[in-house]
């Protein structure tokens, strides 16, 4: 992609993140549905990020919200000779809802793990934790209805909320809070003029956890008045310090909360597309039905995989061995930050894969947004980064950085060289 086409693409797309969900369509050969998305500028700067390394380019790539390591060798190596000696098992159909083994599997593993039970019957596998959020929200709301988004939050779930011909409203988490929203806020919306909220714990940009008294707020309200927590915990094995928030165990009972899956971080398969669902056995029944229509099942031989990874303890051993990398690639990332880009705020995130530092002051020095910044950063430096606003208009002007897909060297000249595009070195 030119440099007139990416510019004309970005302006594009600052347009159409302002347009309300009635947006006409341009093209009218396509329905309004699918034109009033906007195409993400990571795919922009993941097509220039090849670009450049097909012309033999070194690129520092921090935009991939995927693991660095791949998954555990003596677990494919097991895979492959289960699909060798019976091949038609691990490739035929299986029922909509998942393969029985793997949802007992799950179910074992959240008692292991969170202490909580989860009944089989009450567990619908997916094609990843995406499509999982698109389950959800389809089956648990109506157009016109009201979803509740902390902002800054995870792209997707703007595009979902569009797609589904939702209204937003939002509370905001700020480097001041901890990237923690106001419980305050939380009590004046949810139930009130939101039909549900939806939430990622550890976070997608920010990294955060969510603290107890919002987590608490949150339970509280939503079964006060009746209203649906959607919670998307990708990322919850994903914590370096403290520990992952179980809202299971803070709610009465599964009736409003139904949760989110993935197989995508904990086993390092995101290319295999697989994840899981979890609530009320109403909800469950009404989403298998959904998915029946949408995508008959999920990816059968990568279910058979997740089954041999938590029913073979390999689960177990990828973590142990990955959390403490991952830790020492966030540990150098963040020193680095700190002291290349002085006048940038960044919290020292606890879980996840991201460093979200504020750049305000270096992004209006440079006489940019950050869509613009982050365009000019990986034409100049090789350096590829996402820019804050596409999770929400308080993600404007920081940038979502990710910390486990590259060592500490290559991490470390990365943001040196960002350093060097703003004027700090």
């Amino acid at each position: 992609m030119d440099s007139f086409t990416a510019t004309w693409f970005l302006s594009s797309y600052r347009h159409i993140r302002m347009v309300d969900t009635r947006i006409e369509a341009v093209d009218m050969s396509v329905s309004r549905r699918v034109s009033s998305l906007p195409v993400n500028p990571q795919r922009v700067l993941i097509a220039k990020a090849e670009e450049l390394s097909r012309r033999g380019v070194k690129v520092y790539n921090y935009t991939a919200g995927q693991p660095g390591l791949p998954p555990d060798t003596e677990a494919l190596n097991y895979f492959i000779e289960m699909l060798r000696r019976d091949p038609f098992k691990h490739f035929r159909y299986v029922s909509t809802q998942g393969l029985p083994e793997l949802r007992t599997a799950i179910s074992e593993d959240l008692r292991k793990y969170g202490g909580v039970d989860v009944e089989p019957s009450n567990i619908l596998v997916t094609t990843g934790g995406a499509d999982g959020l698109v389950l959800s929200i389809y089956t648990l709301l109506d157009e016109g209805d009201t979803l509740l988004l902390l902002d800054p939050s995870y792209s997707v779930y703007w595009d979902l909320a569009r797609l589904a011909g939702l209204r937003v409203e939002t509370c905001r988490q700020l480097y001041e809070n901890g990237f923690n929203p106001d419980p305050e806020c939380i009590k004046d919306k949810l139930g009130s003029s939101a039909k549900a909220i939806l939430l990622a714990s550890p976070d997608n940009p920010t990294s955060r956890v969510i603290n107890s008294e919002v987590a608490k707020t949150i339970v509280d309200v939503a079964y006060e008045r009746k209203a649906w927590i959607i919670y998307d915990v990708a990322y919850k094995h994903l914590v370096y310090e403290g520990e992952h928030v179980w809202f299971e165990k803070l709610a009465p009972s599964m009736d409003r909360l139904v949760v989110v899956g993935s197989f995508s971080k904990d086993i390092a398969i995101p290319g295999g597309r697989l994840g899981y669902v979890y609530g009320p056995s109403n909800a469950i029944a009404e989403m298998t039905k959904l998915k029946g229509v949408l995508g008959i099942v999920a990816p059968v031989p990568m279910q058979w995989m997740a089954y041999y990874y938590l029913s073979g303890g390999f689960k177990e051993k990828y973590l142990r061995e990955v959390i403490p990398v991952y830790r020492r690639r966030r540990d150098a990332a963040y020193e680095a930050l700190k002291k290349n880009l002085p006048r940038a705020r960044v919290l020292k995130p606890a879980a996840s894969m991201y460093l979200f530092p504020d750049m305000a002051h270096y992004i209006r020095e440079k006489g940019l947004d950050d869509v613009g910044f982050t365009m000019k950063l990986i034409e100049e430096k090789g350096v590829a980064m996402l820019p804050g606003s596409i999770f929400g208009e308080s993600g404007s002007n920081h940038l979502r950085i990710t910390f486990v897909t590259m060592d500490e060297k290559n991490l470390v000249e990365g943001i040196e060289l960002l350093a060097e595009f703003v004027g700090e070195k």
